[in-house]
């Protein structure tokens, strides 16, 4: 085999990865395999870089994830070798290996950025808000979060994906849409695949909600991967544990109020509105009287103002309130 047939061979086996990745069909273990493709020779970080270039151009790559020969032609693709490769120093960088020129019509030169993504830099991090605190976060991909109160996610950022684990609260995510990187909330049971999106999604006690405000999402089994619905603005699906998915129509306005640190709450009984309370502020409500959970709750309240609310809805209804020595407060009926 000459060396321009080995390079092909890379090429197209790039072209293949690219294809898959961009075509969110990597698992776990595929993942694995093509980082370890990537380690096992620079040239195939090269041979990536070239056909990424090559694809976001031309749509150089069939639905089979093959390079289309009559494109491979006219651009030149092909892989520096130590005759052709440009001599250029680049300074030293402790997590990259040592870089080299890319020959040809499309790139003359590896661009750094490409080999330093192809290569497996990876950011991860860790956001905690308080309970009554809100906090808005710029992911390095441009992606912008907003936490709500009591929230407790996990962000990874690697060359084949964008992932998010929500272990609990709320979080609103204004998705910079990328192709060939994915962007996954991961909570409960589900994952909530971007498809040029903003969404919300929360996580309570083994109850989680999502729902889309703009563009397009996939909820999916997390497990499996099984496409379960997909969203149009407006809607929103929940799931207790691994019960059924239930999907209807969203509450938009009461989404955006909990952004804002408010609870919104439209003719709700005061039974629901309980664990709502509790799930945003970390605060617990008892009803001394079970009959108490049929009143009708509405109006916009301070998420962190629970006296308040308590009081407010005391002018309304024949009921009283206190707060115990742990700290709970405790709703009667008013004598």
């Amino acid at each position: 085999m000459t060396s321009t047939d080995h390079d092909q061979v890379l090429l197209e086996t790039a072209a293949v990865w690219l294809r898959r990745i961009q075509a969110g069909e990597l698992g776990p273990e595929g993942q694995r395999t093509f980082r370890a493709w990537l380690a096992a020779d620079t040239r195939h970080a090269a041979a990536m870089d070239l056909v990424t270039r090559a694809w976001t151009a031309s749509g150089a790559i069939d639905d089979k994830g093959a390079l289309r020969p009559d494109l491979t032609r006219a651009r030149g693709l092909r892989l520096a070798n130590e005759k052709t490769r440009p001599h250029r120093s680049w300074r030293p960088i402790a997590w990259m290996p040592p870089l080299g020129g890319l020959a040809g019509g499309l790139a003359a030169v590896l661009s750094l950025a490409l080999v330093w993504l192809w290569n497996g830099a990876v950011s991860e991090a860790d956001y905690v808000t308080a309970a009554h605190d809100h906090a808005q976060v710029t992911l390095s991909d441009g992606t912008v979060m907003r936490l709500g109160g009591s929230t407790h996610l996990h962000v990874r950022i690697d060359p084949l994906g964008r992932r998010v684990d929500l272990a609990q609260g709320e979080a609103e995510f204004q998705v910079t849409h990328e192709a060939l990187r994915p962007f996954h909330v991961m909570a409960g049971a589900l994952e909530v695949r971007d498809l040029g999106t903003r969404f919300t999604v929360s996580s309570h006690g083994g109850q989680v909600r999502a729902v889309l405000l703009e563009g397009a999402a996939e909820i999916r089994d997390r497990d499996s991967g099984r496409v379960l619905a997909s969203l149009v603005p407006g809607q929103q699906v929940d799931q207790d544990g691994r019960g059924p998915l239930r999907l209807g129509k969203a509450n938009v306005d009461q989404v955006k109020a909990r952004q804002d640190g408010r609870m919104l709450f439209d003719d709700m009984p005061l039974a629901q509105v309980v664990p709502e309370v509790a799930a945003r502020t970390g605060i617990v409500l008892r009803l001394d009287d079970p009959a108490l959970g049929a009143i009708r709750v509405s109006g916009s309240y301070r998420a962190d103002d629970v006296a308040g609310f308590l009081a407010a809805l005391a002018r309304l209804h024949p009921i009283t309130w206190r707060q115990d020595a742990n700290g709970d407060y405790r709703i009667a009926r008013r004598r």
